[in-house]
C-alpha cells in the first residue's frame, strides 16, 4: 500500500460507516477487493454481512467463511484488528483453535467475548485464558466457566483457583468499602490532628476539632487525678463518677485515661467516646482482642478495631470480629476467608451469625477443597 493509503482507508471506511457509500463500494469491500488492511477488510465485512442488498451480503458472508486459520491467528494477534473481529474470532473458535491461544492472552478482546474460550476444549486456550489476570477480573463468569471445565490442565487448575480466591477477596473489600460509605469517612480516613504534639498522641482531625471546646490543658493529662476530677482517698466508685460526667469530660478520659477507664468507656452510648479509646495510646492488643469479642460496644468501635493496621491483622480480633454479631456484616464476610479451615467449619454452623457470613464460610471451604483436588495427582 503507497503512504497514500492510509487516507484513503480511511475515508473508504468513513463512507460505509456512514452509509454513504455507493453500492459498487460496498460490493468490492464485501469481495474484499479495496485497498485496505486485513483487519479492516474483516472488520466491514462483519457489518456488511447485515447489509440489505442481497448480493453484498451474500459476498460479506462468503469472504468470512474463507478466512483460513493462518489468516485468524494473524487477524487475533494483529493490533489493528477491531474489538468486534476479535469477537467474532473468538465466537468461531472451533475453526481455528489456534487463533484461540492468541485471544486468551490477549489484552484487547473484550472479556465478556471470551466466553467461548472459557468453553473450548483446547488445554493451550484454556491455560492461557486461566493466566489472563485482566479478562478473569473484568468478567468474572469466566473464572466459573474455566473451574467446570474438565479440559482444563491441573497445573492451570491450580492457579486458576489461586487467582480466583484473590479476585473474590479483592471483591470482597471492594463491596464492603461501597457498603461504608460515610461511615468509612468517620473512622480510619479521618486525617491526623494537624498539630504534631496532638497527633503524636493519636488523636485524628475530627477529635482535635472537639478539643477547643474541652477547656483542658494537654500537657497536663498524664494527671489521671485531673481526668477523673478525684481527690486522692476518694472511694468513690468509678462507675458512679463517670455516670456524672460530661460528654467532654468522659472524652478527654477515654483520650487518656487508664485501663479501668478505657474498659467501660469502650461500652459508652456516645460513639465519639467510644472510638476514642481505641485511640488511646495506652490501647493494647489484648483489649482489642477483647472489645472485638464484646456485643457491648458500639458497631463503629468494632469497624475501627478491624481497621486498624495493627489490631485488624491479628488472628484472634479476626476470628473474634467474624463470630460477633454486633460487628457490621460486610466486615464480617470480608474477613471469613481469613480463618482456618477448623474454624471455618464451626463458623459454617454457628446459628449467631448472620446467614451471609456462614454462607461465605462455606464458599471458602470449597475453594479450599477445590484447591487440594487440583494439587493432588490423579484427582481433578
Amino acid at each position: 500500500m503507497s503512504t497514500q493509503a492510509p487516507g484513503l482507508a480511511e475515508r473508504i471506511l468513513e463512507a460505509i460507516e456512514s452509509g454513504r457509500a455507493p453500492r459498487q463500494a460496498r460490493l468490492a469491500a464485501a469481495r474484499g477487493s479495496l485497498p485496505l488492511s486485513r483487519a479492516q477488510l474483516v472488520a466491514l465485512q462483519l457489518r456488511l454481512r447485515e447489509d440489505d442488498d442481497d448480493e453484498i451480503r451474500g459476498a460479506a458472508t462468503a469472504a468470512l467463511d474463507a478466512v483460513s486459520a493462518d489468516e485468524a491467528v494473524a487477524l487475533a494477534g494483529d493490533e489493528e484488528s477491531a474489538p468486534q473481529v476479535l469477537a467474532w474470532l473468538a465466537a468461531e473458535l472451533r475453526r481455528w483453535p489456534e487463533a484461540g491461544r492468541v485471544l486468551a492472552a490477549s489484552t484487547r478482546i473484550d472479556a465478556a467475548a471470551m466466553v467461548p474460550l472459557a468453553e473450548s476444549d483446547d488445554e493451550e486456550t484454556l491455560r492461557f485464558l486461566a493466566a489472563n489476570h485482566r479478562a478473569l477480573k473484568a468478567h468474572p463468569p469466566l473464572g466459573e466457566l474455566l473451574e467446570h471445565n474438565p479440559h482444563l490442565p491441573r497445573d492451570a487448575a491450580a492457579r486458576l483457583l489461586d487467582v480466583l480466591e484473590e479476585l473474590r477477596k479483592e471483591a470482597a473489600a471492594a463491596t464492603a468499602r461501597a457498603q461504608d460509605g460515610q461511615d468509612a469517612a468517620a473512622t480510619d480516613e479521618i486525617p491526623p490532628a494537624r498539630d504534631p504534639f496532638l497527633a503524636s498522641l493519636g488523636i485524628d482531625a475530627e477529635l482535635e476539632a472537639v478539643l477547643p471546646e474541652l477547656d483542658i490543658d494537654i500537657g497536663a493529662l498524664a494527671e489521671r487525678s485531673e481526668l477523673l476530677g478525684a481527690e486522692d482517698g476518694d472511694d468513690e466508685g468509678l462507675l458512679a463518677r463517670l455516670s456524672r460526667m460530661k460528654v467532654g469530660q468522659k472524652l478527654k478520659l477515654a483520650l487518656f485515661g487508664g485501663r479501668e477507664e478505657r474498659a467501660l468507656l469502650i461500652r459508652d452510648s456516645n460513639r465519639i467516646v467510644a472510638t476514642s479509646v481505641v485511640k488511646n495510646p495506652k490501647f493494647s492488643e489484648v483489649e482489642a482482642e477483647m472489645a472485638s469479642n464484646s456485643r457491648n460496644v458500639n458497631q463503629e468501635v468494632l469497624r475501627l478495631i478491624a481497621r486498624h493496621r495493627d489490631y485488624g491483622k491479628l488472628y484472634a480480633v479476626q476470628h473474634n470480629l467474624v463470630r460477633n454479631p454486633r460487628c457490621p456484616q460486610e466486615i464480617a464476610v470480608r474477613l471469613v476467608s481469613s480463618l482456618r479451615e477448623r474454624d471455618l467449619k464451626l463458623l459454617m454452623r454457628n446459628r449467631n451469625v448472620a446467614e451471609a457470613v456462614r454462607r461465605q464460610a462455606r464458599k471458602t471451604l470449597e475453594i479450599l477443597a477445590q484447591r487440594r483436588r487440583a494439587r493432588v495427582p490423579g484427582k481433578r
